[in-house]
């Protein structure tokens, strides 16, 4: 029996449920597709012998590096 998706309650390859996915292909996408759109308005500035840290939002900004 292969495993569903917890997304759309299709059914998918047991391969990717053995990678960890829990999602068929297509859902899997889509939520890719939004994580990308939401990471490319976020910037990751440098700080000197810091690490990088996305910033989201202009009050996240102000406060950055204090």
């Amino acid at each position: 029996m292969n495993p569903e998706c917890v997304e759309c309650d299709e059914e998918y390859n047991p391969r990717r449920f053995d990678l960890g996915y829990r999602t068929c292909l297509e859902c899997g996408d889509a939520h890719a597709e939004a994580e990308i759109l939401r990471k490319s308005t976020c910037i990751a500035p440098a700080y000197n012998k810091g690490a990088y840290m996305y910033v989201s939002s202009s009050s996240m900004a102000r406060d950055a590096g204090r």
